[in-house]
Order: C-alpha cells, then sequence, then structure tokens
C-alpha cells in the first residue's frame, strides 16, 4: 500500500466497525471489489476505495453518524450542508484532499471512503436491465447539484478572483439549488423499494444501466481478505464483477494504470482546515 491508501484503510476498519457495531449490510463494491479479489487489497494503482449499502442500511448509518470517532466524519448533504452529493463519504479530518471537482465548495475535504445506496432498479421478474433512460437522467441531474454552492469556495490567496462567484452566490446559494436537487433526485432513486426489487444498483456511477444487477449478485455477502484485514464482498463476486469488468482477473495496459482523482490540494499530515491552498491557478 502506499501512504493514501492507508489512510483510506484505516478509515475502513472504522467503518467496519460501526457497521459489525449495529449489524449493518455493506460491501465492498466496484474496484475495490476487483481489488480484493485480484490483489487482495487495493488495486496498487488505485486512488479511493467503495463500499455500497442496501438503501434501508444506508439510512440506518447515517442515524448513527455520532457513532464515528474523531477525527472521522460522515459527509452527506444533510451533515454538511455545501455538500450536494447524494451519496456519503466517511472524512478523515486530520488529513487535505481537495478533489478538483469539490473546490468551490466549502466543506470536509479531508480524505474518504465513498459510501454508496444501493437501491431497487427494477421489481419486474426476469428482468436484466433498467429500461429507458431513468438512470441517465438521474446521474445527469446529479452532478447539477454542483450549481447551487459551485461558488462557495475555501479560502484562496486572491480575493478578486471570488468576486464573480460572490456576485453569482447571490443568486444561486439562497434559493440552495443543490440541496433541493439532491433531495428530488433521491425521492426518484427510492421510488422502488430494495426489498421489493429483482434488480438492484447504484444510481451515483457511471455504469448507468451495467448498474443493475440482480439482487441475489450480493446476497448475504462473502467475508475475503483486504490487506491486513477482512471485509465483505457481493455474495456471488465472480457474476458481479464480470458484469462490471469481463475478464477482470486480467490485467489493464500499463498506460491505463493510473488512478482517477485529481487534487487541488493534499496531505496526509495537515487537517483541511490548517491547510494552507496553493495558488495554482
Amino acid at each position: 500500500m502506499n501512504n493514501l491508501q492507508k489512510v483510506m484503510l484505516n478509515s475502513l476498519k472504522e467503518f467496519i466497525r460501526v457497521c459489525e457495531k449495529h449489524k449493518l449490510k455493506y460491501y465492498l463494491i466496484g474496484g475495490t471489489a476487483l481489488g480484493a479479489i485480484r490483489h487482495g487489497g487495493f488495486i496498487p494503482w488505485d486512488d479511493d476505495l467503495d463500499v455500497g449499502m442496501p438503501r434501508p442500511d444506508f439510512e440506518k448509518l447515517l442515524k448513527l453518524k455520532d457513532e464515528f470517532k474523531k477525527p472521522y466524519f460522515l459527509q452527506h448533504y444533510t451533515t454538511d450542508p455545501s455538500y450536494t452529493y447524494g451519496f456519503m463519504k466517511l472524512r478523515n479530518s486530520n488529513t487535505t484532499y481537495i478533489e478538483t471537482t469539490l473546490v468551490q465548495h466549502n466543506i470536509n475535504h479531508g480524505v474518504w471512503i465513498d459510501i454508496f445506496p444501493i437501491d431497487g432498479m427494477s421489481k419486474k421478474n426476469n428482468a436484466t436491465k433498467v429500461k429507458g433512460i431513468k438512470p441517465h437522467l438521474l446521474w445527469f441531474a446529479f452532478y447539477f447539484t454542483f450549481l447551487g454552492h459551485f461558488w462557495k469556495k475555501p479560502r484562496l490567496k486572491t480575493l478578486w478572483r471570488d468576486i464573480p462567484g460572490y456576485i453569482v452566490s447571490i443568486i444561486f446559494i439562497p434559493l440552495n439549488i443543490g440541496n433541493w436537487l439532491t433531495r428530488l433526485i433521491h425521492r426518484c432513486m427510492k421510488k422502488i423499494s430494495y426489498s421489493e426489487a429483482t434488480l438492484v444498483g447504484s444510481y451515483h456511477t457511471w455504469s448507468f444501466n451495467k448498474e443493475a444487477l440482480p439482487k441475489d449478485f450480493y446476497g448475504d455477502g462473502k467475508k475475503v481478505k483486504f490487506e491486513d484485514i477482512e471485509a465483505i464482498i457481493p455474495s456471488n463476486y465472480d457474476a458481479y464483477l464480470t458484469a462490471k469488468y469481463g475478464n477482470y482477473l486480467q490485467l489493464p495496459p500499463e498506460n491505463k494504470r493510473e488512478g482517477h482523482h485529481k487534487n487541488y490540494g493534499f496531505s496526509l499530515t495537515v487537517g483541511y482546515k490548517d491547510y494552507i491552498f496553493k495558488d495554482k491557478r
């Protein structure tokens, strides 16, 4: 592991502690599940960690936000008002990792792990995919939630660059566009209950209809080695990973072996509140 991955692994341990204490169901998903099977832990070049929770467990976890020990902070649009994503992040507040996509947002910018809700996507018997454009529309609406807080900046060195943002803020922020749209999206995502669904998945990923998979792929989960701990992945992980990645045991070309998060500021030793932003513009 590199040092960033070590910080994320500690966050995962804290997440699992709370889930096990309260008997909440979770799964390592996406590239994190792939890493668990193919590498016994992180994909060596990966720079994030993804877990998924059935919607009922996801919402129970949100109510347990105070269960996390410091410096961990469960970030959600109800716990951090300028954060507009519909999924949660568990942040380490003693660190800093400012994504370029969130540099304008006045939020907790600690190193994170992503916690995605797994929602019902179809309740039709023998369904193999979600018909229509609902996943696409929800995904694009999800990214429009940026607008509501796009101009709420963290501290920058040059005040004059903030002036256009302050002007736009007068229009957008009082309307609370980000949180309003996020709540609307959530209502649409939860329309099909997890218990009734035959196909489930996360609307928050790039996979669109490919994310809709039979619920029994997830099942009760299977405990596997992940670095120096054990964590839970979908029960039928072979079918799950094949549906998402095809021949998932084959390594990608060397020029594709890189992380996908870009940062505006980064520190594993300085908390985001104390971090001095470097002017990179």
